[in-house]
């Protein structure tokens, strides 16, 4: 066992070492160089399956306000974006990569309801308070954002999701939240001694931040019980992946919750 992951770990050095230093300039190179997506396609988080999109629509329904604008944060490609628009009026995607925002549209048909699409860092200070100036206050869609953060970016994220929220809206996180080392959760995404998963080889290759655990411990630091009430938990979710090109799907264990802010927020 312990070869192979020396073996594993080898191969993701090698993948990684020619990575921007730039956050921001990795994530919008790793979108520029996206051929197809879907679950055919390059994406590792772009998998299609109703089955998850179902499940989130239908926390939404449950929790919250149908008249609220949605906001799905780190939206990418626009793939949830596009479903939580059959469901609501107002839908705005929004991303850190400006080439993620273009094929977010560009693969947006037209239909008959509002949806588009921003470029936008929302870990800034100001953010959520010049988004919520504009659309009031929103229900909140995020997606395998917060588990590629390191916990002060995550609290920034938060801030700016208090002011989007306003008193009225919703929060529905949805995060890989695999247990044990980093290459114990490459090894679940199809990883070893052989080589990666391209999805996978690519992502690394792009430099895009490693991921890191997102449970009840992490949620609780980015969004304190203090300023936040926590309405739903499922720890035992699962997060689509896609693990080949050509096909081939899978789940990593993940952790998903509802949070609405306490009744003193901003308006």
């Amino acid at each position: 066992m312990r070869w192979t992951r020396a073996v594993l770990l080898l191969h993701v050095i090698r993948l990684a070492r020619r990575a921007p230093r730039d956050v921001s300039t990795r994530w919008d190179r790793y979108w520029a160089d996206i051929r197809d997506t879907g679950d055919h396609g390059d994406v590792l988080w772009d998998a299609s399956t109703s089955d998850e999109a179902q499940r989130y629509l239908d926390l939404l329904a449950e929790y919250a306000d149908p008249t609220l604008p949605v906001v799905d944060v780190g939206c990418g490609n626009g793939r949830f974006t596009r479903r939580i628009a059959t469901r609501f009026d107002h839908t705005v995607g929004v991303d850190l990569s400006p080439h993620a925002v273009a094929r977010a549209v560009r693969e947006t048909p037209p239909g008959p309801r509002r949806v588009e699409y921003r470029n936008a860092d929302m870990t800034e200070p100001g953010a959520g308070a010049r988004l919520a100036a504009e659309l009031g206050a929103c229900t909140v869609f995020v997606r395998g954002v917060l588990h590629v953060m390191p916990a002060p970016q995550r609290r920034a994220l938060a801030a700016n999701l208090r002011d989007l929220v306003g008193a009225r809206g919703t929060l529905l996180l949805a995060e890989t939240n695999h247990p044990g080392p980093l290459l114990g959760y490459l090894e679940n995404l199809g990883a070893g001694p052989r080589g990666l998963p391209p999805p996978l080889a690519r992502a690394i290759a792009a430099g895009l931040p490693r991921p890191r655990p997102c449970g009840d411990a992490e949620i609780d630091d980015a969004f304190p019980p203090t300023d936040w009430v926590r309405v739903f938990t499922d720890a035992d979710a699962r997060i689509a992946t896609v693990l080949q090109p050509g096909g081939g799907t899978g789940t990593i264990a993940g952790h998903v919750a509802v949070l609405r802010p306490h009744g003193d927020g901003p308006r």
